[in-house]
């Protein structure tokens, strides 16, 4: 009997040592569509000082977010009349349209209208500096600074950066005389620092009433990352999607009085249970149900072989997984949605206790998660709690649709980006932030979201924050990569 117990566990082991080989061997992205042929664009002759000088005049412009629509709208309309004038070619050959008086539409009429349409974007906007960080600023955030072999500014990553080198790009095919077979709409916004209300949801509106279907549409968002926190070495992440966002608004009541004489539970002590027991209620954290997956199937040739088995078995290896991503912020907010309580407001004296008190926890929300689930779980979390409410303190924005990894359209996005990053393998990946690209989800086939730009993860603090500047190479990169994309895309 013992003989047999222990042959059938022998035959048990090895079957599962042989499941678990299979998955980790044939744990690999799904065989790639037929790419187009890349041109090599590093063959082109780009002036790089002088584009340098264009990205530069164009962070003078202080084109920052209007809050209000009564705002001066001076700054936007200089730079507008600067485009025009820097870039005559393909104002020649674009057809300009000002949507909601400061965004702009630009179409490049393919020769074949029957195909879909590409869409490039890049947003006009920027944050502001605020005065208690201009002390730390190096160089004068909008004087546009080249030194250093960067150009320094407010704008300079965050989008300026794009929008100056899509211009670069359609100026000098046109230049040459080429003309797309497939048509090329170029949406550059105004307000995307805001949520693109006015500028990009007007666009993509706009767009869709005309009828328009996108082969695809492609936006600032992603970059190649160098180290990458799980391969520990470049990778040029693309965006499939981004996270939606809600804030949760917690609200406890409890007898106000003199705090020498307190209730069993206060309107205080209520609410630091309440955001307590919602920041630990459980979330479903795992690989699948997003790009995480996708991005990691791609990784698997880079990765060691212990990695490898453990990340294509995740239904024995999870714990594992998840205590290795949670080491890094950005790679745990790939697994699931995020619970982060960041105001409370309760009394204004110690020494009396407030009838009520105010909680926001902030939720980033994972393409797997929907808000109604959510809110669910944190009231189920709230059981047996009494005094107590929840509610949404504005209606909560869902996760963009998850795109193709698989898509021809992808395929050109990464073989362009392959051509202009060799060093860099291609990844799909989920945005963190928000972009104008979620509002074009109803009008095109896949939405991605990425730069070829080299970053490493110190630089990933840029965008908003001090010392903003976009890197030469980073620069001629950007603009070999959207000549490749035009060309390569919409070939005649």
């Amino acid at each position: 009997m013992i003989r047999l117990i222990l042959a059938a566990a022998a035959v048990l082991i090895a079957a599962l040592a042989g499941y678990v080989g299979y998955r980790s061997w044939t744990f690999t992205p799904p065989a790639p569509r037929d790419a187009p042929a890349i041109p090599d664009t590093r063959a082109y002759e780009i002036d790089i000082s002088a584009a340098a000088m264009h990205l530069a005049e164009a962070i003078q412009f202080r084109t920052i977010t209007l809050m209000d629509e009564e705002e001066d709208t001076g700054a936007f309309e200089d730079l507008h009349a600067w485009m025009q004038a820097r870039y005559p070619a393909f104002h020649e050959v674009a057809r300009r349209e000002t949507v909601n008086d400061l965004s702009l539409l630009y179409t490049w009429p393919g020769a074949d209208a029957a195909q879909p349409p590409i869409v490039l974007l890049a947003h006009q906007d920027v944050v502001p500096v605020p005065d208690d960080t201009r002390a730390a600023w190096g160089v004068d955030p909008f004087a546009g600074i080249i030194e250093q072999d960067a150009v320094w500014g407010r704008g300079a990553m965050d989008d300026k950066g794009s929008l100056v080198a899509l211009l670069e790009a359609a100026e000098f095919l046109a230049a040459r005389g080429w003309r797309p077979e497939r048509t090329i709409i170029f949406a550059f916004g105004h307000d995307e620092e805001i949520g693109g209300p006015r500028g990009a949801a007007r666009m993509a509106a706009l767009l869709a009433q005309r009828g328009v279907r996108a082969w695809f549409v492609l936006d600032e968002g992603m970059a190649a990352i160098d180290p990458h926190p799980i391969t520990g070495a470049p990778v040029a992440m693309i965006g499939l999607s981004e996270r939606g966002a809600g804030i949760m608004r917690v609200r406890a009541v409890s007898q106000p009085g003199h705090a020498s004489m307190p209730e069993r539970e206060t309107a205080v002590s209520l609410l630091a249970e309440a955001v307590d027991r919602i920041h630990a209620m459980p979330i479903e954290r795992r690989l699948e149900g997003g790009p995480a997956i996708d991005m990691m199937r791609a990784l698997g040739p880079e990765l060691g072989v212990m990695d490898r088995v453990a990340l294509a078995n995740e239904w024995m290896f999870g714990p594992i997984i998840h205590e290795r991503f949670s080491a890094n912020t950005a790679a745990a907010a790939l697994l699931g949605t995020t619970v982060a309580p960041t105001v409370i407001r309760g009394g204004d004296h110690a020494g009396i206790l407030p009838g009520e008190a105010i909680a926001l926890i902030n939720f980033r929300i994972h393409p797997r998660d929907h808000a109604d689930d959510l809110m669910q779980r944190a009231q189920n979390a709230m059981s047996g709690m009494e005094g107590v409410t929840l509610e949404w303190d504005s209606p909560p924005l869902a996760a963009s649709p998850v795109s193709s990894a698989t898509s021809a359209s992808y395929a050109l996005i990464a073989g362009v980006s392959r051509a202009v990053l060799p060093q860099a393998p291609v990844a799909p990946g989920l945005v963190l932030a928000g972009t104008d690209a979620r509002h074009y989800a109803g009008m095109a086939e896949n939405v991605y979201r990425y730069q070829p730009i080299l970053l490493s993860p110190e630089d990933l603090d840029m965008p908003h924050g001090v010392n903003e500047r976009m890197t030469l190479d980073n620069f001629e990169r950007m603009i070999r990569f959207y000549i490749g994309i035009m060309e390569t895309g919409a070939a005649p």
